[in-house]
């Protein structure tokens, strides 16, 4: 059975090191780390050390791009980044993976309401319902996850309208897990484990410096 090695980065004990992380992570992480609120630059910076660490990005060089933007290592395993709530999850495979992570809602605004309405299927739409309770906007959270996800490890993100096509959200493997005040979900296209790391953010860094 394939395996999917996801590891997990809380990047909160960065803050106080980014001068730090940006002399150790490729260019443009550190440019990304640069722009937006703190926890954003934060993520940025931990994606920056993932993808040194795990992939042995060091410079903007070593990563090329697809058609629609997915980016590749050449030599490299299959991989897909995705960061939300403070933490970046960098999924590894054999096979073209998508991950993705979303901070479940505190309440059911209408902005998850209209997604909900737009993009669900029956059996979500019915999961989630009014979105009263933290069970079902988790469920909400887990929908949009395995769409995100289908659409990364597919290379095309929204390019691709799940709306219109609805059959390419057919026939993928998916596994979800919760991460705190997240649900992170992996996506491939055919049956695997999914193995969670979590990966120490000051004890990384110290391993460059």
């Amino acid at each position: 059975m394939e395996k999917v090695v996801v590891h997990v980065l809380d990047c909160a004990p960065l803050a106080g090191h980014e001068d730090a992380c940006r002399d150790v992570v490729a260019p443009m992480y550190a440019r990304r780390s640069e722009v937006g609120p703190a926890r954003v630059r934060l993520e940025a910076l931990g994606g920056g050390l993932l993808a040194r660490d795990v992939l042995g990005v060091v410079a903007d060089a070593d990563v090329g791009y697809g058609e629609y933007g997915k980016p590749y290592v050449a030599g490299g395993p299959e991989f897909n980044l995705t960061n939300d709530v403070g933490m970046v999850a960098l999924a590894v495979a054999a096979r073209p993976v998508g991950i993705d992570l979303e901070e479940v809602p505190t309440r059911y605004r209408d902005v998850e309401d209209l997604i909900t309405r737009k993009y669900y299927d029956e059996a979500e739409r019915a999961a989630v319902g009014d979105g009263s309770t933290r069970e079902r906007r988790a469920a909400w959270a887990r929908a949009w996850t395995r769409r995100e996800a289908i659409l990364k490890a597919m290379g095309t993100g929204f390019a691709v309208d799940p709306r219109k096509r609805p059959e390419v959200l057919l026939g993928w493997e998916l596994r979800s897990a919760e991460l705190g005040d997240a649900v992170m979900t992996c996506a491939l296209d055919v049956p695997f484990e999914m193995r969670v790391l979590r990966r120490d953010a000051l004890r990384l860094l110290a391993s460059y410096c």
